[in-house]
C-alpha cells in the first residue's frame, strides 16, 4: 500500500521537530552546564596542537609567501616545479620562525631566571629600604608606624610565615614544570601540524570551499566567503604589524635601558615588548610592575624608567604604530575600549589581544548593514545628518484635496483630434513632411 505525504503538513512537521530538539537543548545545557563546559574543555585539550598549529601557521604564513614570491621570479622560475617552490619556501620560512623563538629563549629565559634569582637574593636590602620608607612617611603617626614596621618584622623574620609563603611557591613550581611541558610538547606538535598545513594551503581551503558551497545557497555562501576574507585581512594585518612594533618597541626600551645602566633591563624589556601587543592599556600594564620594581632598588631609577616608558609608547602610538599599522582597524577609540573590556573579561590576555580586530570586523559588518537598510529606505548614510532632531529626515506628503464639481466642469478635455493636430505642428519632420507634399 503506497502512502501518500502531504508536503505541507511534512514541512510543519520538520520545523516543529527542530524546535523542540532546540528547546530540549537548552533545557539540557542550563541543568547540566558544569557537564558541557567539562565536555567543551575536553574538546578543547585534544584539539589543542591543531590550534597551536593553526595559530603556527598563521604567523610564518605571510614570511612564507615572500620567500615563495622570491623563489618563484629567482631561482625556480619554471611553473611546473611548484611544488619544490612550496617546499622550499616552507622549509626556510620554518627555520627562520624556529631561529628566532629558539635565539629568544636562549637569550631572554636565562637572564628572567638571573633577575628573579637576583630580586630574591636581594630581599633583604629591600625590606630595609621599605622600613626606612615607613619611618619617613610615618614619622609623625607613631601608632601606624609601628603596626606597619611589626607587619615587616613579621613577615621577614618569621620563620612559619616564611614556609607558609614558600610551600605553594615551591608546588607551582613542580606544576609549572609540568606546565613547560605540556606547553612545550603542543608546541612541537603544532609546529609540525603548521607545516603540514603550509604545504597543503590551497588544497585545505578548497576543501573548505568545497562544503560551504555544497550546503548553502549562493548568497549565503557569497556572505561566508567575504567574513572569512575580511576577518584574515584584519587579523593577518593587526596581529602582524603588532607583534612587529610589539618587538621594535621592546628593543628600543633594551637599548634605552642599557646606555642608561639600568638593572634588569632584559626583564623590563621583555616585560614593556610583550604588555605592548595589547592596545591602549598594553603600556600601562608594562610600566607599572616595571616602576614598581625599580622603586624598591632606587627611586629616583624609578622615576627616570617611567619617564623613559612613557616617551617610548609616545613614540610607539604617534609615530611607530601608525607607519606599520596604518588603519588596519578603522576601529575608534571609543569602541576599542569596549571592546578590551569586555574581551579581557571573558578571555583574559589573550582576550584583549584578539579584542580590537574581533569587534573592528563586527563594527564593519554592523556599519555596512546599517547602511545598506538606510540606502533601501533612501534615508542619508552621513552620521551628520543624525546629530539633530530626526523629525527633518521624514518628509510629510502634502494632503490631497478633491476637485470641487465645479472646477471638474470649468476644466477644458481636448478631444483626441486636437490632441493629435497638436502632437503633429510640435514635430517638425512631421511638419517638413506635410509642407513638401503641399509642394508637389
Amino acid at each position: 500500500m503506497k502512502v501518500q505525504t502531504n508536503k505541507k503538513y511534512t514541512t510543519i512537521a520538520f520545523y516543529a521537530v527542530i524546535v523542540i530538539a532546540i528547546n530540549v537543548l537548552l533545557v539540557v545545557a542550563v541543568f547540566k552546564f558544569n557537564t558541557i563546559l567539562k565536555l567543551i574543555s575536553t574538546l578543547v585539550s585534544a584539539l589543542t596542537p591543531v590550534i597551536v598549529g593553526l595559530v603556527i601557521a598563521f604567523l610564518i604564513n605571510p614570511i612564507m609567501v615572500n620567500f615563495e614570491k622570491l623563489f618563484r621570479n629567482k631561482v625556480v622560475k619554471n611553473p611546473a616545479k611548484k611544488k619544490l617552490t612550496r617546499a622550499c619556501s616552507v622549509t626556510v620560512a620554518s627555520l627562520v620562525f624556529l631561529g628566532i623563538v629558539v635565539g629568544l629563549t636562549y637569550v631572554v629565559v636565562p637572564e628572567l631566571i638571573n633577575s628573579i634569582i637576583d630580586i630574591f637574593n636581594n630581599a633583604s636590602n629591600i625590606v630595609v629600604k621599605v622600613q626606612g620608607w615607613i619611618n619617613k612617611l610615618f614619622k609623625n603617626y607613631p601608632d601606624i608606624e609601628t603596626m606597619a614596621t611589626e607587619k615587616l618584622k613579621a613577615f621577614s623574620t618569621d620563620l612559619g610565615t616564611v614556609i607558609e609563603k614558600i610551600q605553594p611557591m615551591f608546588e607551582n613550581i613542580l606544576s609549572g614544570a609540568w606546565g613547560v611541558i605540556n606547553v612545550l610538547k603542543n608546541f612541537v606538535f603544532g609546529f609540525i601540524v603548521s607545516i603540514y598545513m603550509l604545504c597543503s594551503k590551497e588544497k585545505l581551503l578548497a576543501q573548505a570551499k568545497k562544503i560551504i558551497i555544497a550546503n548553502t545557497k549562493k548568497s549565503t555562501c557569497e556572505k561566508i566567503m567575504r567574513v572569512c576574507t575580511e576577518t584574515n585581512k584584519v587579523f593577518a594585518g593587526f596581529l602582524s604589524g603588532k607583534i612587529i612594533d610589539s618587538a621594535i618597541i621592546g628593543v628600543l626600551c633594551f637599548i634605552g635601558l642599557t646606555i642608561m645602566n639600568m638593572p634588569y633591563n632584559i626583564m623590563i624589556s621583555v616585560l614593556v615588548g610583550v604588555t605592548n601587543i595589547i592596545p591602549f592599556f598594553g603600556p600601562i600594564i608594562g610600566a607599572i610592575p616595571s616602576t614598581a620594581l625599580m622603586l624598591f632598588i632606587d627611586p629616583k631609577k624609578a622615576i627616570i624608567l617611567l619617564i623613559f616608558i612613557v616617551i617610548l609608547q609616545q613614540f610607539d602610538g604617534n609615530i611607530l604604530g601608525p607607519k606599520i599599522l596604518g588603519d588596519s582597524t578603522g576601529l575608534p577609540g571609543f569602541w576599542v575600549l569596549v571592546s578590551l573590556f569586555f574581551f579581557g573579561n571573558l578571555f583574559g590576555f589573550i582576550g584583549m589581544v584578539i579584542a580590537v580586530p574581533t569587534f573592528a570586523l563586527l563594527y564593519t559588518f554592523t556599519r555596512e548593514s546599517v547602511v545598506q537598510r538606510l540606502r533601501k529606505k533612501k534615508l542619508p548614510v552621513d552620521t551628520d545628518y543624525y546629530m539633530e532632531d530626526v523629525e527633518h529626515l521624514y518628509k510629510q506628503n502634502e494632503k490631497r484635496i478633491p476637485l470641487t464639481p465645479e472646477q471638474l466642469d470649468a476644466m477644458v478635455i481636448p478631444s483626441a483630434d486636437e490632441v493629435n493636430e497638436v502632437n503633429r505642428e510640435d514635430d517638425p519632420e512631421i511638419v517638413d513632411d506635410h509642407n513638401e507634399n503641399k509642394d508637389q
